[in-house]
């Protein structure tokens, strides 16, 4: 449970006087309490406001106590929801049936005050705890599966190209007078090329591993982004001319609130996917806009385009990475989007996508104005 929120307690006691008790009791240890006094409108209340814990009477009118939890054990948002029955019922019937419903506690009335309060702070630190390792247990599959996916794409994704790349060296060192000027720019071109795909897949490799880690930051500020779209243009201008793909800019002179670096990344990702998939004579635009208050940035494209059954599921969390070829086979791991998904979420930004196969795809992101100063 954050340390920074009131534990909030949900009281439910057909009998007013027992909650004039019970809710300035529970006050008074530092807890936020909320008061029903009929099942039906106990369970409402849980269904607009989660509990940390509920203090249940047994005996109430229409909707008794023992059905209340019953319901709330039915439900998933609710099934780990500590229940604390508070009752005269003393018979050991009663009290089995209670465990036997799903209580996790059973205090007799009339309650001692001191005994009340302990009871209540017991169970709302055990279930602060297993909240707390059910957390930790999730990481730690996630951990587990982004480990498994990080060295799949080192051991597919790097060493064919990084074998290629050798095997182009060593030709060329070991026989250079046999190939012909053109044989060797050729083969210095597909250099080129490999070490440029090598060291954006090592960028981004290094970088997701940084955020997964902890090891990276969001320090958001005042962000020039048809600066940085300029840059990153410039950056890919030789790639996209060796290609022959057009890279056009339409900039307002507007900024964005967010980490710089990690922008850069995105829209580098971005940028470097939508030439992968255009073909030679085709054309990428990037743009940046006010729209609704934020502020757009789109890279658009006329490439072949994104099947719609592949689109769905392109920017889900956790969703498969989608690897294939570019236009020109080069070689794709997915990794980029789910690099500009992650960086967004932790700038408040949104990414979203949408295409048509044959004709292009239109990446948006959505990010922030600065909160003060002129754009």
């Amino acid at each position: 449970m954050p340390q920074t929120r009131k534990p909030y307690i949900l009281l439910v006691d057909d009998t007013e006087a027992n909650l004039r008790v019970l809710g300035p009791l529970l006050r008074a240890e530092g807890w936020s309490v909320a008061a029903a006094t009929r099942g039906e409108q106990a369970l409402n209340l849980i269904n607009q406001r989660l509990p940390d814990l509920v203090l249940l009477d047994v005996m109430m009118p229409e909707m008794d106590g023992f059905e209340v939890c019953r319901r709330l054990r039915a439900e998933p948002a609710t099934k780990d929801l500590p229940v604390l029955f508070i009752t005269a019922l003393t018979d050991e019937e009663n009290i089995v049936r209670g465990f036997w419903e799903g209580a996790q506690d059973y205090i007799v009335k009339p309650f001692r005050q001191a005994e009340l309060v302990a009871r209540v702070r017991t169970h709302l630190a055990l279930h602060s705890a297993t909240q707390r390792a059910e957390r930790q247990a999730a990481d730690l599959i996630r951990l587990n599966a982004d480990k498994d996916r990080f060295f799949s794409i080192i051991a597919h994704d790097l060493r064919s190209p990084l074998a290629g790349l050798l095997g182009l060296c060593e030709a060329l060192a070991g026989n250079l007078a046999e190939f012909t000027p053109a044989e060797v720019a050729e083969a210095a071109g597909e250099m080129s090329k490999s070490t440029r795909n090598l060291y954006q897949l090592l960028e981004n490799l290094l970088e997701w591993s940084q955020l997964q880690t902890g090891r990276m930051e969001c320090r958001a500020e005042r962000v020039n982004l048809p600066g940085l779209l300029t840059e990153l243009a410039e950056l890919f201008s030789q790639s996209a001319q060796q290609k022959g793909v057009a890279v056009g800019l339409e900039l307002q002179p507007i900024h964005a609130w967010g980490d710089r670096r990690m922008l850069h990344a995105v829209f580098r990702n971005l940028l470097s996917n939508a030439i992968k998939f255009t073909p030679a004579g085709g054309t990428v635009i990037m743009r940046c806009l006010l729209r609704d208050g934020r502020v757009a940035g789109e890279v658009s494209d006329t490439g072949e385009g994104i099947p719609a059954a592949q689109l769905a599921n392109l920017l889900v969390p956790g969703a498969t990475l989608v690897s294939k070829p570019g236009t020109s086979g080069e070689r794709s791991t997915g990794l980029g989007l789910v690099l500009c998904r992650e960086f967004l979420e932790r700038m408040e930004g949104t990414i979203s996508a949408r295409s048509t196969p044959g004709e292009g795809s239109v990446f948006t992101v959505m990010l922030p104005s600065p909160p003060t100063g002129p754009q």
